[in-house]
């Protein structure tokens, strides 16, 4: 009996483009990337890194550093587009909110998985922009 191998591709289903001079891997990135945009809202695209373990060595057998860089990072809040995961990613998911817990890190994390959520994302962030203003004055 033959196994097939997994691809384990890193977005399911995306299509990867150009746009503004940045090679985004879905549309749904674009979209919101065009949403933070048109708000004003500071979050680069793909330009934060975290290292969430830190490489090892096992019985002799060095392990690499697991990484994981979301696609929008803002003062206090990380956006990761995600249409549909592939099997790595929620335990991907699941170890950066604890290297967040670990590392006293306060992100708000946003996973919208269609342009209504990226929607209902740039409009929280919104109004959380506005209520720490009123707070400030």
């Amino acid at each position: 009996m033959s196994k097939k191998k997994s691809k384990n591709k890193k977005v399911k289903n995306a299509t990867p483009l150009f746009y503004d001079g940045i090679k985004f891997k879905s549309k749904l990135e674009v979209y919101c990337y065009n949403k933070l945009k048109e708000n004003n809202i500071e979050a680069p695209y793909e330009e934060n890194t975290f290292v969430i373990i830190d490489a090892f060595v096992y019985n002799d057998e060095k392990v690499r550093k697991m990484t994981y860089k979301p696609d929008f990072v803002g003062k206090d809040f990380v956006i990761e587009c995600k249409g549909k995961a592939n099997d790595a990613f929620p335990l991907r998911w699941k170890i950066f909110k604890r290297y967040l817990f670990d590392n006293n890190l306060n992100y708000k994390l946003y996973l919208p998985r269609n342009k209504k959520d990226v929607d209902a994302v740039i409009e929280d962030i919104k109004n959380h922009y506005n209520d720490r203003k009123t707070v400030l004055q």
